[in-house]
Order: structure tokens, then sequence, then C-alpha cells
């Protein structure tokens, strides 16, 4: 198809799971041969990330109704300017404004993505404002059925991963090099080789689950002395409710809080096991990097997580709020580290095997929707 030019838009200020979907496509397809570029407030973490990668970086301040109106306006001046064939917004306050710039503009296809499973509160950002929708799992699009969106204008593009020897450059001894690597975040931990370290990467919200994750492995604490808990995330208020709730349980000086890190993919190597005890979740990027770590993987079953991993195959499920299974799943991996090598053995494959994960094969799906929709809406894409 035709080199397209394609504007994604973004309100968040903070670099998560969905901002890494964001950042990781725009690079993929910006290697397919299309023109990428960002729209977001100011002092963004990903317009700071897209800026140092190379990409044109659009501000704007979004929220409130004044904004929204001049938001708006802005960007129908911008999309005029610009002459994008595809703006594909995300969130409620970048879709009010970009895509009702972009009918404004006569843009050919608007693209509303969905990469969250909070209630749809707004069907406006959902039906008349974009041309179609993205999600990022079957559960996402069922539940969008429920509320009225066809299913036929919905397509799905799971989360994507990042390969440890891709970003290595591939070495002649993986091994040795993810060796080496769990030596050294352990070493910056202060946790010893021989200890089990669960770990979480996720922001700090309480519908994350990390309050869960610290009281099912209490009583663990006292069973497992050489058990830690490391969490990888940033979020000060949740970060300080967790640090109370530690030094009340006695088990402050077993958990370990990083905040916010860079270099998240490259401390999974320290982890024995990967934990999230989310309470919703429409994917999860962050399934994926454990499988492609090679960990073993304990998590929720909610949302689009099931998606994400192989059950009972690299993740043991529990269900929500059953703190008790939560400890059983823990238990079983933390005395068993024959079984956690196969589980993460099993995850390490998979991940490999599926294109869909690959930042490629996402790029190309979701340029192959790009290519059916604006032909659907009548435009040339040879």
């Amino acid at each position: 198809m035709r080199k397209l030019k394609i504007l994604h838009t973004e309100a968040a200020t903070h670099m998560g799971g969905q901002e890494i979907y964001i950042y990781r496509h725009m690079l993929a397809m910006r290697e397919r041969g299309h023109d990428m570029s960002l729209l977001c407030q100011p002092h963004a973490q990903l317009g700071q990330r897209a800026r140092d990668a190379g990409f044109p970086v659009f501000t704007m301040k979004m929220g409130g109704f004044r904004r929204l109106l001049a938001g708006a306006v802005a960007a129908r001046t911008l999309m005029r300017e610009q002459r994008f064939d595809v703006v594909n917004t995300t969130s409620r306050r970048d879709t009010l404004i970009a895509a009702a710039g972009a009918r404004l503009a006569g843009v050919p296809l608007i693209v509303r993505s969905r990469h969250l499973m909070s209630p749809i509160n707004s069907l406006l950002s959902y039906t008349w404002l974009p041309h179609r929708i993205l999600t990022v799992s079957e559960y996402v699009r069922n539940y969008m059925a429920t509320r009225g969106i066809a299913p036929e204008r919905v397509g799905i593009a799971p989360p994507t991963v990042s390969l440890p020897e891709e970003r290595w450059g591939y070495p002649t001894d993986m091994e040795a090099r993810c060796l080496a690597q769990r030596q050294r975040v352990r070493q910056e931990w202060g946790v010893a080789d021989g200890d089990v370290v669960v770990g979480c990467v996720a922001i700090l919200r309480p519908a994350k689950g990390h309050a869960d994750l610290l009281a099912a492995m209490t009583p663990l604490f006292v069973r497992y002395p050489n058990l830690h808990l490391v969490l990888a995330g940033d979020g000060d208020v949740v970060m300080q409710e967790l640090k109370a709730q530690a030094q009340a349980s006695g088990v402050a000086g077993r958990v370990h809080f990083l905040g916010y890190r860079k270099d998240v993919a490259d401390l999974l190597f320290g982890f024995d096991i990967f934990a999230l005890a989310t309470h919703k979740e429409a994917s999860g990027t962050a399934f994926l990097e454990a499988a492609a770590s090679g960990l073993p993987i304990v998590a929720t079953d909610v949302g689009g997580v099931p998606e994400m991993v192989l059950p009972g195959r690299n993740a043991l499920l529990f269900p929500l709020g059953n703190l008790p299974e939560l400890t059983s799943a823990l238990d079983t991996l933390a005395a068993d580290s024959q079984r956690r090598k196969a589980m993460g053995y099993e995850g390490w494959k998979w991940i490999r095997s599926e294109s869909r994960f690959s930042p490629d094969g996402q790029a190309a799906l979701i340029e192959n929707y790009y290519a059916q929709w604006l032909r659907e809406l009548g435009h040339e894409v040879g």
C-alpha cells in the first residue's frame, strides 16, 4: 500500500502500558515506511520519548470545556496543514478534541483505539466521532458490543513485546547474558542469587491490586525466609500506602520499591515469578514482557488477561478477590524451582512463535485494518 501520513493522539502524561503500546506501534509503522506524528499534552512522558526517537510531536493542553472547544479548532487547523491520511486517537479527552478536529478537516480515516477496561461513559467518542475502532483483546470488543458498538467496526491488535535478544543485539551466549543481567539487578536490590523474588511491573494504582498481592504474600514471608517482593512502577500515593501496609505486617525489609524505571524489561531477569493481581485489564503488556523473559506468571483471571498468557502452562490464574488462591498459586511456584523453570520456558517459546505480538506483526495487522477501512470509506490505498 502507499505511504500513509498518520497522527497518533494521547491525553495522558504518564508512561504506562497504553503509552508503550503507542510508542512501539509508531516505531514499527515508521519501519514500514509510514510518516508518523504524535499529538499529546505538554510535558507528557510519551511526547519526550517520541521526540527522542525523531518523531514530529505537536502539543496542546487537554481537559475542560474551554480547552475542548479551543483544542478542536486548533486540531482542525493542524489537520488541514498537515493533511493526515489517518488520525488515531486513544483517550476520551484527546478523542473529543482530535477526532472532532479531524472530522471538521475532512481527514479520510479517524480511528479510536481502546486499550483500557474502564467503563465506557461517552459513546460519542466511539460512535459518531471515529470511523472505526481498534482494541487490544476479544474481551474488550465483546464488552463494546454490549454498549451498542457494532463488532464489525472494531479491529483487534494485541500489545507487542520487545524481545531481550533483539534489544541486546542477539548475543552469541544468550544464557550468559541473561545470567549477567540477573546478577546485576539483584545486586542493586541487595537480593542473594538463591533468594526467590516475586516481581510486579505496573503503575501504582489501586486497580492494579498491589495491596492484594502484598496481603497474599505476607504469610509466605514467614514460610520462606528467602522470599522477596519487588515492585516497579510510579505512583506516590499508593506507594506510601503499600509501605505502610508492609510496615504494619512486619515485612518491610522484604519489599523493595523501585519506582518508575525505563529499564523494566531488563529488570525482569532478576525475578523468579511475575505476579499481577490486577482488578481489571484490557490486555496486559507486562504479561508478554514476563513471558519473553522466561518467567512463570501469576495473575487475576479478569478481562483480556487469559488472552495474553497460556493458562495452566505459563501462568496460574486465580479469581478476582480470592486471596487464598493467590497465596496458593504463589506458594506453589515459590516451593518448586523446576516448575518455575518449565512454565517460564513454555512462555519463552510461545511468545516467540506468535507474530501478532511482535512490533512488525502488529504493525502489519493494523496497516491492513487501515487499508481495509480506507477502502470501505471510498479512499484509494494502492
